[in-house]
């Protein structure tokens, strides 16, 4: 074949396949917006956090390097299946002056992705309210230190104990299964309970007082 048909033949082929998406660097990225102003939470799988807020014109940028077990329960969590089933808009379609909409992207190691939308008016369902307090969870760790786990401690978990998660729902200790190293919370308004991790509470929950 002559150069200008082999010329031809290239410029007429098929296209070259585009590289695939590099994977996602970050675990979880949640943005709210409201008429007073914006800001961005995002986890990367660095351990790096970032939390960028812009109100009045003003814009400021805070970094944070989380310690590996803070990361390793927030990317862990954001992962779950329970989280990656929740349906994608959980918005209740209603505004209000001061009623912030949130958009939260998570993500996993093989690049897949999810987003999910709610508002602060959304009577969320229990896992999704779970997921919101975890968020609130990040949020704090940019600003202070997480209580350290000798705060809850089995000694520290006696039914009856309140336990004020991240989001401000109440819960009581029924029952703790030290051996086991998990404790079942029941809801103090709402009739709803589920077992948690000890070593895990602090990532969610205020120390009991």
């Amino acid at each position: 074949m002559s150069p200008a048909l082999l010329l031809a033949a290239f410029l007429l082929g098929p296209a070259p396949t585009p590289p695939p998406e590099p994977p996602p660097t970050f675990c979880a990225e949640w943005i709210r917006q409201s008429s007073q102003g914006y800001e961005r939470l995002t986890l990367f799988a660095d351990r790096t956090l970032v939390w960028k807020t812009s109100r009045g014109g003003s814009e400021d940028i805070q970094r944070k390097k989380l310690d590996a077990a803070e990361t390793t329960f927030y990317c862990d969590y954001f992962r779950r299946r329970e989280v990656w089933d929740l349906k994608e808009d959980l918005r209740t379609g209603l505004t209000g002056e001061f009623a912030a909409q949130s958009v939260l992207t998570v993500a996993r190691p093989g690049g897949s992705r999810k987003k999910i939308r709610f508002d602060d008016l959304s009577p969320l369902p229990p896992e999704a309210a779970a997921v919101r307090s975890a968020l609130e969870g990040l949020r704090l760790a940019m600003t202070a230190p997480l209580a350290p786990a000798s705060r809850f401690a089995s000694e520290h978990l006696a039914p009856g104990t309140l336990l004020k998660r991240f989001d401000g729902v109440l819960f009581r200790v029924k029952q703790i299964v030290p051996e086991k190293g998990v404790v079942e919370l029941e809801g103090v308004v709402e009739p709803y309970s589920e077992f948690k991790k000890i070593e895990e509470l602090r990532f969610q929950f205020s120390p009991p007082e």
